[in-house]
């Protein structure tokens, strides 16, 4: 069996021997990725994929056509440049960039229609669009690469996600960013997700998992990274996440931990997170208003955390609801050695459950920890604050905030303990008639 003369002379030249390939062949364990040259080559010869070994030889120009003829578990290496595509990955692969690599979000971009876009449960939620989906029983570690997932400014949807991981998925996305998730500029609807992790709404639970390391998320629309449903879980290590910043548009979320989901935070940023808009409710008001958050634990799995974190610049730091079944016994979610600075109203708030508040440094605002107590709980906001320093609060380091409502205020007990609570304009103000803040030791 001959190769044609172009090919023969192609691989001649980048010293290279060619061998026979059988159309049985097993698919090469790496590939090759770069755009388009800007002007054709003389010869029309395609060099293949097993002899390709740099961007100068890359067998293929855009990245979905490398993850189509990719084997299991392959590495793909993107040469520098723009992509303009949306990604579907169904089996386990490695893209790396090699220089500079973005993937961009075409002008007008499909509806995604994997089995995970279309599960059932999802419909009032359909169609969904994704820059990029990784649905099924894959691993997929993408490294170096940035996703631009940016809809026109009229787009208006609740299913618009930079990237989705789903159908039991894992993603690995190290050194990586996502740098725009939803309508841009940003229009006020409730849609743009810049990394969702699972979806609890589905029938089953469409599980997803994620390791971020060394990441930038930015440009999202209403959330940066949501981790949701039971079984689904995330390690969000060392990654920035950047909101717009006070918006009347929207009340945006840096990271939400919920409906079951298991997330672990840790050595990150988290700040920008705030909302004007006042005909949408968002204000100050514990109790009554909207706020936008750098972290919401909304029913998160016990044993998440944040922790070693900066979060700063948001409505309210971090903000704790869970929803077990029954009330906690002891502490089921740690908010430890942070940073929590110039949140405007809240560093933490306190929802019902039960939190470990350990070492945090909580600076600026309007309370350092807020206890929530109201009519539509169904048990106590319960914690324990150890060791943390709450300076310069403008109403308390520890605010009580009760409606005073006899169905729904739950007897409950925040403990605060060897912590400084001097520089503020009161150390606690409780208003509730039943909830206890315990003191000991504190300077």
């Amino acid at each position: 069996m001959k190769f044609a003369k172009p090919l023969i002379a192609i691989a001649a030249l980048i010293g290279l021997a060619v061998l026979p390939m059988s159309a049985s062949a097993a698919p090469p364990k790496t590939l090759w990725v770069a755009p388009p040259p800007i002007v054709a080559p003389v010869s029309n010869a395609v060099v293949p994929a097993a002899i390709a070994t740099s961007c100068a030889t890359a067998t293929y120009h855009t990245i979905q056509s490398a993850i189509n003829a990719a084997a299991v578990g392959a590495t793909i290496n993107i040469c520098a440049g723009t992509y303009v595509e949306q990604l579907i990955i169904t089996q386990s692969v490695s893209l790396v960039a090699v220089g500079a690599v973005s993937v961009q979000l075409p002008a007008d971009p499909a509806n995604s229609e994997t089995a995970c876009d279309n599960a059932t449960g999802n419909g009032p939620y359909e169609p969904d669009q994704d820059g990029v989906v990784i649905c099924g029983s894959a691993t997929v570690n993408v490294t170096g690469i940035a996703v631009d997932a940016a809809w026109a400014p009229s787009t208006c949807s609740d299913s618009l996600y930079g990237i989705l991981v789903a159908g039991g998925a894992t993603l690995n996305f190290n050194h990586s960013s996502v740098t725009a998730a939803g309508a841009v500029p940003l229009n006020g609807c409730q849609g743009g997700v810049a990394i969702q992790v699972g979806m609890a709404w589905t029938t089953p639970v469409e599980v997803g998992h994620a390791t971020l390391l060394d990441d930038s998320i930015s440009g999202y629309q209403k959330n940066g990274i949501t981790v949701d449903g039971t079984g689904s879980s995330a390690a969000i290590d060392d990654t920035t996440v950047t909101g717009i910043g006070a918006t009347a548009q929207i009340a945006q979320n840096g990271i939400q931990i919920s409906n079951g989901a298991l997330g672990t935070i840790y050595g990150s940023t988290v700040t920008g997170n705030e909302c004007d808009d006042t005909t949408g409710n968002c204000g100050p008001s514990v109790l009554d208003n909207t706020t936008a958050t750098g972290v919401l634990l909304y029913g998160p799995a016990a044993g998440s955390s944040v922790t070693a974190s900066a979060i700063s610049d948001n409505d309210t730091g971090v903000y704790n609801a869970e929803d077990t079944a029954r009330a906690p016994s002891s502490p089921t979610v740690s908010i430890n050695f942070d940073t929590l600075a110039g949140d405007r109203y809240e560093g933490i708030d306190l929802d019902q459950g039960w939190a470990s508040i350990t070492g945090d440094s909580i600076n600026g605002g309007e309370a350092g920890i807020a206890v929530l107590q109201y009519d539509g709980q169904t048990y106590a906001a319960n914690g324990t604050a150890t060791l943390d320093t709450i300076r310069n609060e403008s109403i308390a380091a520890v605010d009580v905030a009760s409606d005073q409502s006899a169905v729904g205020d739950y007897r409950g007990v925040l403990s605060v303990e060897l912590s400084d609570l001097r520089g503020n304009a009161a150390r606690v103000l409780n208003n509730s008639l039943n909830y206890t803040v315990f003191q000991l030791l504190n300077l």
